[in-house]
């Protein structure tokens, strides 16, 4: 299983890969704090250029507990969100954003390959 781990002070994600039986949700639990939520509509992620599928889960109350905004896994979303022709991503028609992530956000990656 390959995850990417995107903490609140960090730019880059750190790639964290996973052999043998371990769950899904234990991974989860195990980086996340508190019961994972999927992050809705984002679906795609952009790597040295390759655009992956996968699926990204954040705390279920992370903003609720005053978990840190995570700018790199909402920037992330956002840039998800318009390759799927949601032409403001998470912006409003006057420009403020709608939605930000908080604390630390895993992404799951998917072994294909989006389509364009």
């Amino acid at each position: 299983m390959e995850l990417l781990l995107i903490c609140p002070t960090d730019t880059h994600p750190q790639l964290r890969q996973l052999d043998g039986p371990v769950s899904l949700a234990l991974a989860l639990a195990l980086m996340i704090e508190g019961p994972p939520e999927e992050v809705p509509g984002f679906t795609s992620i952009s790597q040295q250029g390759v655009v992956r599928r996968c699926t990204a889960y954040c705390a279920e109350n992370a903003k609720k507990n005053g978990l840190p905004v995570n700018s790199t896994a909402t920037a992330l979303w956002h840039a998800a969100l318009k390759r799927q022709g949601l032409e403001r991503g998470l912006r409003r028609s006057d420009g403020t954003i709608a939605d930000w992530l908080a604390g630390d956000v895993v992404v799951v990656l998917s072994l294909s390959a989006r389509n364009p």
